[in-house]
């Protein structure tokens, strides 16, 4: 295997177009108290992405700021994705249409809400449009079936599976590895939340 510098890491994303949604690096914080409430064994510290100001932030954000920037190159005005009624990637493809003047057609399973809250809230304020299916299976072909029709009226859709999950998208979280190295000596063990995948892709690929 060769081995790649962070540095040289870094120059090899920076060749790839991304939108600088928010400034980056996040920071990296120390969490004694958590650390002395398990016993005061291992050193534990947090990589602050929820502090990411953009679209109220999150892991979504990273993954956004590359998948938007191809979007942004095929001449997209639209943007389509998937996800459930209180997504979060959904909310952040939301603020990153409206950023980019491009319009934003959320699919999501579940029921309407009777009144709109949290994320499904942020989706109205930031103008999407919202289209509601039964079940997880009817996603994908009600955003293909979406796109379609845009298409036959002239617009110009793009789309974005769940979470970003693709490998355009799991480029964010390769470029959260080269900053964390950057920020501190490499951790041991990088714990994390998983559920499209893309995140766990980046973190594997960047350690790698």
């Amino acid at each position: 295997m060769r081995l790649v510098t962070p540095a040289a890491l870094r120059d090899a994303l920076a060749r790839v177009p991304s939108i600088p949604f928010a400034p980056q690096p996040t920071p990296v914080e120390p969490m004694p108290r958590l650390s002395a409430l398990l016993g005061g064994g291992p050193r534990l510290l947090v990589k602050r992405d929820d502090a990411i100001a953009f679209g109220f932030g999150g892991n979504k954000v990273r993954k956004l700021s590359f998948v938007a920037a191809r979007a942004q190159a095929e001449g997209a005005d639209t943007l389509i994705t998937a996800g459930a009624v209180q997504s979060n990637h959904a909310r952040v493809t939301a603020a990153a249409a409206a950023k980019l003047g491009m319009r934003a057609v959320l699919v999501v399973n579940g029921e309407p809400p009777a009144k709109p809250t949290a994320n499904a809230l942020l989706d109205a304020l930031l103008g999407a449009e919202v289209v509601y299916v039964a079940s997880r299976e009817e996603r994908t072909p009600k955003m293909r079936e979406i796109a379609d029709r845009l298409r036959a009226k002239g617009r110009r859709p793009f789309e974005i599976p769940v979470g970003a999950s693709i490998p355009l998208g799991a480029l964010g979280y390769v470029r959260a590895v080269a900053e964390l190295i950057e920020q501190m000596p490499p951790p041991d063990i990088i714990v994390h939340a998983t559920s499209s995948g893309g995140t766990q892709a980046g973190l594997v690929a960047g350690c790698r």
